[in-house]
């Protein structure tokens, strides 16, 4: 096991658990022993009381063990009794008097540990001088090492709340951090989920009226339909094969977006005149899946289909490093009522796909004059790493694959 992993840290199982306890135990006791071991030679007790200061660690190594059943009481009852029953539950009164409690408890174990326990181990370790010395002098360590038993008291009371506050404080953060850690997981399948519901209803959304506008045109007998078809198996394709990533080459998304344009000038004829403009880095940036097209829906949709005379749109995008810039102007009906003009369900889920995917890295201004609708969009753009080229290629093959052999099917 390595120390300090995050197992070490956070596992529950008994291995990881006891492993943990005993480390800070075992830093506690060396650093009491140690501590408390210089104290006594500070204040020259091996000469006074003719003393070696081996047995003065030894002593103090001794002790500091014996009084850790008096500071684990504490700290044990304020982590596993105090904290889950009352501190996590928002009982205040019931954990200061349960801590009252605790801390008499430990004071009345403090005495037995000192009275008891320890003096017993300083008559033994005086015994044990006795024989060991070469001179005559008696090490006394019960006498120089003995406090009062008031000042011994407040001595482990302080260490005792000492430590347990200091357990107490790494418990707290544990569970903070764990707790940190489930909220954002939490929100991590939130937005997952409502990214996955978004794109759900965004599909069948642009699906449905795609399909109103070849039934608008076999309903006419159209010789175009044949080319409707065949462009609406090229998107339908994009939306099946190609739009369950979180990014889509922003070449690629431009492509369907000009793709939709033709398809909706073949509905509308002359009725409508549309300009695409496209600049700058396009070939090497990245961007969510069926963004903008929601815009260009919009455009057409409110704006074409209700015009009485000469429809136009204008957009114009254009990448300068990481930012693009996209701008979309369309006609409209100055007497269309302005829920028309704001969109429906399209508009909705590009602003909140927006938020949960770029926070932060966007900005959309959407407003609707006397004749045009305008909407503009800033955002910042990832670039086409070297492993995202190489996936995409694979599933631009997988795709070809898939539909070269429905072609076979269907010829």
């Amino acid at each position: 096991m390595r120390f300090f992993s995050y197992d070490f840290v956070f596992s529950n199982k008994p291995r990881h658990r006891v492993a943990r306890h005993a480390t800070f135990w075992s830093i506690f006791i060396v650093f009491s022993a140690v501590l408390y071991g210089f104290i006594p030679i500070s204040h020259g007790v091996p000469g006074k009381f003719n003393i070696p200061v081996w047995l003065i660690f030894l002593s103090s190594f001794g002790d500091a063990i014996l009084f850790t059943i008096n500071h684990a009481l504490l700290t044990y009852l304020i982590l596993y009794f105090l904290l889950p029953r009352y501190f996590f539950k928002e009982k205040y009164v019931l954990l200061f008097i349960g801590l009252v409690v605790c801390v008499f408890l430990s004071l009345l174990v403090s005495v037995f540990v000192s009275e008891v326990l320890v003096e017993g181990f300083h008559t033994m370790l005086g015994e044990l001088a006795s024989k060991h010395l070469r001179n005559s002098a008696t090490a006394n360590i019960s006498s120089a090492r003995r406090s009062p038993l008031g000042a011994a008291l407040m001595a482990g009371l302080r260490g005792g709340l000492t430590i347990a506050g200091f357990a107490t404080a790494i418990k707290l953060s544990k569970h903070w951090y764990l707790k940190q850690k489930a909220l954002q997981q939490t929100e991590k399948e939130k937005l997952t989920a409502e990214l996955q519901l978004l794109k759900a209803q965004l599909h069948p959304h642009f699906l449905f009226n795609t399909l109103n506008n070849l039934y608008a045109l076999t309903l006419a007998k159209s010789d175009q339909s044949p080319e409707v078809v065949l462009k609406l198996s090229g998107l339908l394709s994009y939306i099946l094969y190609e739009c369950n990533v979180p990014e889509v080459p922003l070449k690629k998304e431009i492509q369907i977006l000009k793709n939709y344009a033709e398809l909706e000038q073949m509905r509308y004829g002359s009725r409508v005149e549309v300009s695409l403009n496209f600049t700058g880095d396009i070939e090497h940036k990245t961007i969510a899946p069926l963004l903008l097209l929601p815009f260009v829906e919009n455009a057409f949709k409110h704006g074409s289909s209700e015009q009485i005379e000469q429809a136009w749109i204008s957009l114009d995008l254009s990448v300068e490093e990481k930012i693009l810039k996209f701008k979309l102007i369309n006609s409209k009906n100055e007497d269309a009522p302005m829920e028309s003009n704001r969109g429906g369900i399209g508009l909705q889920n590009v602003r909140k796909r927006l938020e949960l995917i770029y926070p932060g890295r966007h900005e959309l201004k959407i407003s609707a004059q006397n004749e045009i609708f305008v909407v503009n969009l800033t955002l910042e753009l990832n670039e086409i790493s070297s492993v995202q080229s190489d996936e995409l290629s694979v599933r631009k093959d997988s795709t070809s694959s898939v539909l070269s052999s429905e072609v076979t099917v269907v010829n």
